[in-house]
């Protein structure tokens, strides 16, 4: 039985040591309900509320978040676009999950309501394709939304033209899933770069453990290499409550790995709070 002081999906009970700055971001995180009807190919979760990741949020210090609509729910974006709801428009985002050809009146509804991209999940490849980025990159730019991708690196390079073309912003999940050794020779990271120095990218700082379940820390190097590069490009996320972990990690041991990657606090709180308050609109 759970102590009061547990959160479910998180290990850890402390706070982070390092200093939050104000208005700080989790930039990416997932609910989960049993009820909610599960898409072809999705994968099922247990329960997680958004009243559990608030607990996450109060322990973490961080002020607001943005809700990314999963695979496991498809083009169904209820469960998430409730939860932006309950959340809050000073406190909450969203990055839905959208077709090409879905109706410019049904995305300005949602935009009205705080979703702000739309998401490609192209590793699972549910329910998207890598044919329908440059068609939903198109559809994205009619309402000023972002292109949010998961994709691996031999995906993000044969897409490299196309991504260079797109008249929306691209952002990289997950560290674009680079390697961790030999990144800069890898095509995937010219992309990704030239997207982020040219001002029309961004990249996640979220989820290290999925570039190596066994040595999560192992990331160092790249994150390192990343903020010394672009700075200014870069946000921060939980990916509570971690759908890709064989290891259930502590938030918090998370969140202080900023000061290994980002020893310069200005450069930490832009992380964490300036660069996501440009990209996903908070005031």
């Amino acid at each position: 039985m759970s102590m009061p002081h547990e959160i479910p999906f998180t290990a850890g009970t402390a706070p982070p040591r390092i200093a939050v700055p104000r208005g700080a971001v989790d930039c990416h995180h997932h609910v989960y309900d049993g009820r909610a009807p599960v898409a072809p190919g999705g994968r099922p979760h247990a329960d997680a509320t958004l009243a559990d990741h608030a607990r996450v949020l109060a322990r973490l210090g961080v002020d607001r978040h943005v809700l990314v609509q999963p695979s496991t729910y498809g083009l169904d974006n209820t469960l998430h676009l409730e939860a932006l709801r309950q959340a809050g428009p000073a406190r909450a985002r969203m990055v839905a999950v959208v077709a090409p050809d879905a109706p410019l009146a049904d995305l300005r509804a949602m935009a009205a309501a705080g979703v702000v991209g739309a998401r490609a999940n192209l590793v699972q490849g549910i329910p998207l394709s890598v044919a329908d980025v440059a068609p939903l990159g198109r559809r994205l730019a009619e309402v000023g939304w972002h292109l949010q991708l998961y994709a691996t690196p031999s995906i993000i390079a044969g897409l490299g033209p196309v991504l260079r073309a797109l008249p929306c912003p691209v952002v990289f999940d997950h560290f674009a899933q680079l390697p961790l050794s030999g990144w800069q020779a890898d095509p995937a990271w010219g992309v990704v770069m030239e997207l982020m120095q040219a001002g029309r990218g961004w990249m996640k700082l979220s989820s290290p453990y999925a570039l190596d379940q066994a040595r999560p820390e192992a990331v160092g190097d790249l994150a390192r290499a990343l903020v010394k590069a672009v700075p200014e490009r870069l946000v921060w996320g939980t990916n509570w409550p971690h759908p890709n972990a064989t290891t259930i990690p502590d938030d918090a041991a998370l969140l202080d790995r900023l000061a290994d990657w980002a020893p310069e606090a200005a450069v930490r709180d832009a992380i964490l709070a300036g660069n996501p308050a440009r990209l996903y609109g908070f005031g």
